[in-house]
């Protein structure tokens, strides 16, 4: 297995501490990245620097890599904000897709609607 597999595998596992989950929000690979994301709404991990982390991946649309279909980590960053559910986390989701093209929106809504982070 490679060390990339083992990464995820961990992360999927819950076998890394909240710190080394958040530094994975960093990452280069998208994998992880996206693993970590998800690892993160499912633990409900919402403090400030997760919620700022989030905030910033989620802003950079149109540098991200696609991921799974029409998606990058920059969508699944905006989704985490708007699952996590918190005033933090919606005041920021809010404050992002305001900005949203109308297509774009209606993308990121199916998103949100279709809850990958469940079964992923």
């Amino acid at each position: 297995m490679n060390e990339v597999q083992l990464v995820i595998n961990n992360i999927k596992n819950n076998n890394v501490a909240k710190d080394e989950l958040v530094h994975f929000l960093d990452s280069h690979n998208i994998l992880i990245k996206a693993n970590a994301i998800f690892q993160i709404v499912k633990l409900k991990i919402d403090d400030d620097i997760v919620i700022q982390k989030l905030a910033k991946l989620a802003q950079n649309a149109e540098e991200e890599p696609k991921v799974i279909g029409l998606y990058n980590n920059s969508h699944f960053a905006l989704a985490a904000l708007s699952w996590l559910e918190t005033e933090n986390s919606l005041e920021k989701f809010e404050g992002i897709v305001n900005g949203l093209q109308p297509d774009k929106y209606s993308t990121l809504q199916n998103l949100i609607e279709e809850r990958p982070y469940l079964y992923l």
